[in-house]
């Protein structure tokens, strides 16, 4: 039976507490995994099924279970969100088995919401994760999520000078609720900042075309629909009106004249930006 994930919220700065387990933020995809009668079922956010796609999973030792974590891809000893992705994307038997081998997954598990018969999700994290923590022993595809306790402030810069994705804040009092975005987990990620060009924008709806100068050629590195307040807007448009060269179906292309901030999680493997969001003008 699929559960709703319990959601995470923003918060903008890294914090001490006492009350908090800071986790290491995986950077893959989110994945529920039903154990009964020592067979999986496993869920991605959704509540699509996709056992049969992930095989490392088959022959993990593992009591009955409800479990909650992120699916993860290690690329030279860095998580690539990119490859965890493209993993689960396959449906092909032989693609999946040659992926395995190829790019193999780890499930990175931060909750329990049952053990064998038991509901716990209304105990307390810090309840769930001794559970966790007896129940569950580091194997080759399957561990426990990393963290720490108190020194929030800390750990984030340590993640920081590693460039790994950000940390999460986790109320050790907090109850498992599916389905809801709480400021009892928060995430605060470690945003990347770049200066690219703008060359062009949506004619429906706010979207900035993004790009990059590499090797002396505007290269775009994607579609910036968040963070542009209306002052910014109408200081934009007042500007490119003059400096249109060109448009088609979906977008008008101006001279790479304005000059922006944009923070993202990082880039894909052809350079596109991940979650960009409009920071600023460069003036």
């Amino acid at each position: 039976m699929f559960i709703e994930p319990m959601l995470l919220q923003n918060a903008d700065n890294s914090f001490d507490s006492d009350h908090h387990y800071f986790e290491l933020k995986s950077n893959g995809v989110r994945m529920m995994l039903e154990r009964q009668n020592g067979k999986n079922k496993l869920y991605n956010r959704n509540g699509t099924e996709i056992t049969e796609r992930i095989p490392e999973l088959e022959n993990i030792d593992l009591d009955d279970c409800y479990l909650d974590g992120e699916l993860v891809c290690y690329s030279d000893g860095k998580e690539d969100y990119e490859a965890a992705t493209n993993r689960v994307s396959f449906i092909q038997e032989n693609k999946i088995l040659q992926g395995s081998k190829q790019f193999p997954l780890t499930y990175i598990v931060f909750d329990i919401l049952r053990l064998k018969n038991n509901n716990l999700m209304k105990e307390p994290l810090s309840y769930r994760k001794k559970v966790l923590s007896e129940i569950l022993v580091d194997q080759d595809s399957i561990k426990k999520s990393f963290f720490i306790e108190s020194e929030g402030k800390t750990f984030f810069e340590q993640i920081k000078t590693l460039g790994l994705e950000g940390i999460v804040a986790k109320s050790k009092d907090s109850t498992y609720v599916p389905a809801h975005r709480s400021l009892n987990w928060l995430k605060i990620i470690n945003w990347r900042y770049g200066n690219y060009f703008i060359t062009g924008y949506k004619k429906q709806g706010m979207g900035l075309l993004i790009s990059e100068l590499i090797n002396g050629e505007l290269v775009n590195v994607g579609l910036v629909e968040f963070g542009m307040n209306t002052g910014q807007k109408t200081a934009f448009f007042s500007i490119t009106k003059h400096i249109k060269t060109g448009e088609d179906k979906n977008y008008i292309y101006v001279e790479p004249f304005v000059r922006c901030v944009i923070k993202s999680r990082g880039q894909l493997n052809n350079g596109e930006l991940i979650e960009p969001i409009f920071h600023d003008f460069i003036v």
